[in-house]
């Protein structure tokens, strides 16, 4: 699976004072589309561990360019893939659209897949997607 969508309504708890979404909100929905897409692939954080050896995808880097606000009762619909492997890193990206098509933002997040590594001082190293596991993202 190339891509994962994700469709959801902007709740009251989503909002800042103003009705708008509170921007911490979009990297929760960021982070939920990348694990909603790796789990689509048959890559959940368990299968990760046991297929791969791999505890975790931790986030070096992210941003977001926002384009048009997000408001109480908004129907949205969030777009996630994997835009780019790059060596060690990896690169998702996050597109949400409101429901006249309009876009509303792009974000992305820079991710490193780590195993757990005693000899390191965090316990852990990051290491590439092994061809295995990037493959599922091309069909």
């Amino acid at each position: 699976m190339r891509e994962f969508i994700n469709e959801f309504k902007v709740e009251w708890a989503h909002c800042d004072a103003a009705g708008i979404v509170f921007y911490p909100n979009f990297y929760k929905w960021f982070d939920q589309g990348t694990e909603r897409l790796f789990s689509a692939n048959g890559l959940s954080y368990a299968e990760l561990d046991s297929d791969f050896g791999i505890s975790g995808m931790p986030l070096v880097e992210n941003g977001t360019t926002y384009k048009n606000a997000c408001k109480l009762g908004a129907s949205l619909t969030m777009t996630s893939w994997v835009d780019e492997w790059a060596g060690r890193t990896f690169v998702m990206k996050h597109r949400i659209v409101h429901a006249d098509g309009s876009e509303a933002l792009e974000g992305f997040e820079r991710r490193v897949m780590v195993v757990k590594d005693p000899e390191s001082d965090r316990g852990i190293r990051a290491i590439e997607a092994p061809d295995d596991l990037r493959v599922r993202f091309e069909a």
